[in-house]
Order: structure tokens, then sequence, then C-alpha cells
């Protein structure tokens, strides 16, 4: 099958690889831009775009994939995984069979940039990923195949989105698979209930609020991961947390209890108990709460309050 692969992060570029050792070869790879960086401003190529480069695959990185429409029409399917640019008509209708993408939740569920983060943050259960026909509204093309996992509450981005990746992978290498047959697979629509919204998250969405439950605070917590990091301040200490549990008892919201081994924060109900922070202060390396106590111990004296 004549196919070309669009993606940009690691995320896109391991998926590719699983597709390039399973036997599979684009035609081409479409990738975002290089930017210059650093001080010398060298440039720094996508994840994806190093690798099709040490696979001798044609690479286009255009400032707009429009650009790629007349190569696309030579082909039959366009797969996509994280490119990062929404895809115009012109692109979805030049490949014979249009294009398709991986998307890291079970749609409807999770439209949207961030599903990942989003599934975390609300407690979900289940996800999984979803291989779809791309249409012109966001992430509301219909289904080729859907695979799931169950979720115990201890995932977070990181590891959640390396967990997905394989799973997305698989799933998009059946598709293609499936493609390569004389019946191709035919989509079905996505369900019309149970539609939500995953939006991308911004810095402000990762500062902790004490007015809201230990137990939202620790999903926002382990949704941060991987990103820049639930955080939270006091006067001019900015403290980033990057493992917390929830520690069940009456506390008085945003204010720190510190015993000899301990620091919790108080929430609404029950509070978070700090395990692994990351203070703007000495390296800036993260710590363990011992380490903090032991060498920043009178930025933490029991009682102070939290923003």
């Amino acid at each position: 099958m004549q196919f070309a692969f669009a993606g940009s992060p690691t995320f896109a570029a391991d998926i590719l690889q699983l597709i390039l050792d399973a036997g599979l070869r684009p035609q081409l790879v479409i990738t975002q831009t290089s930017k210059p960086t650093g001080r010398g401003q060298k440039l720094r190529h996508t994840p994806v775009y190093s690798l099709a480069l040490r696979e001798n695959i044609p690479i286009a990185t255009p400032y707009n994939i429009e650009e790629c429409v007349k190569s696309l029409k030579d082909l039959e399917l366009l797969a996509v995984a994280a490119y990062g640019q929404i895809l115009p008509r012109s692109v979805l209708n030049a490949p014979l069979f249009g294009c398709i993408n991986v998307h890291t939740s079970l749609l409807p569920r999770w439209r949207g940039a961030s599903p990942i983060e989003h599934a975390i943050l609300h407690g979900d259960k289940t996800t999984g990923v979803s291989i779809m026909q791309i249409e012109s509204k966001l992430d509301a093309g219909p289904i080729y195949l859907q695979q799931s996992c169950s979720l115990d509450g201890k995932e977070t981005t990181t590891s959640l989105s390396n967990v997905l990746t394989k799973m997305g992978g698989n799933a998009l290498l059946t598709v293609l698979n499936d493609f390569c047959k004389a019946d191709k697979p035919i989509p079905r629509p996505q369900a019309k209930t149970g539609v939500t919204y995953a939006p991308r998250l911004s810095s402000n969405d990762a500062r902790i609020n004490w007015g809201q439950t230990a137990t939202v605070n620790e999903r926002k917590v382990r949704a941060f991961v991987g990103r820049n990091a639930a955080f939270t301040s006091r006067e001019e200490l900015r403290l980033r947390v990057l493992e917390a549990e929830v520690r069940e008892g009456e506390f008085l919201p945003g204010r720190l209890y510190r015993s000899k081994k301990t620091l919790t924060i108080g929430c609404t109900h029950d509070g978070l108990q700090l395990r692994t922070v990351q203070l703007n202060r000495g390296k800036g390396t993260p710590l363990s709460v011992a380490s903090v106590l032991n060498g920043f111990g009178r930025l933490f004296e029991d009682g102070v309050q939290f923003d």
C-alpha cells in the first residue's frame, strides 16, 4: 500500500518505528518544520524527522501542510499521529482513502488536544486508543478500531502515554494491514452521546487549588507529570509537586502541616501529603520530603499558608 505518515513528537516517532519494524514503510513522512534553538540557533529537528532521516524515507517539513496536497494525491492513505496542524479539507480529500488518525482516548470521550491528561484529571477508570477517519469537525470522524485499558488511579501522563503509544501503534498497524486487503475496512460512526472535550492545558492549569479536595489535587499532580508539573506558591517560594498522595483527615485549605518526616498541605477534604518536590531554590533538582526538611526546613514551618 502506498501511504504517507504525518507526526512530530516522540509519541509519533515511536508509532512510526513500530510500523517500520512490522515491515510497512511510508512513501513520505510529513513533520513540523525544524526550529533554530540555543545560542548557536542550531536547527532542532522533530523526533519523527530524525527517525525518517535515519531510515532514508523522503521527508516534507511544510509550514502549511497544504503544500503536500500534490504528493498526497498519488497515495492511498495518510496516517496521522500528533502532527501538530489541523488538516484542511484539501489534505483530507487528497489521498484515495483519506486520512486516519491515532487518538489517545475512547472517542467520543475526550476529543481534543489533551485526552491523556483529562482522563487522569477526571479519574477515569478506563481509557484507550481510537483509530479514526479524520473529518473537518474536531475528532468527530467514524472509528475503524478501538482498544481499551483499565486505569488503577496511579498513572501519570508519562506512564500512561507510554502504554497508549504502544497500544496506538499496534492498532494503527492493524488498520493499515486491513487497508492492504482487497476489501477495505469500513469505519463505524461515533456514538452521539457521551461526547466530552479535552482542551489544551496551559501552565496556569497546573496551579494547585487548595479549595479543591485532596483527591482532585492528587490527580492534578499525576496529570502534569511530564509537563511543567503541578505547583503551588507562598511569597517568593514556588513549589513544584512531582509526587503526592491523599492523607485522610481534617485540615485547613492551604495550610502546611509539618511533622518530623512528613509535609501535608490541607485541602477542603483531606490533605495532600507531599512525596517528591522541586523548589526554586538551590539547584532546583527533585527532592524527597526528607531532603527538603534537612536542607530547606526554615521554608516549611508548621502552619504557614500556601496560596
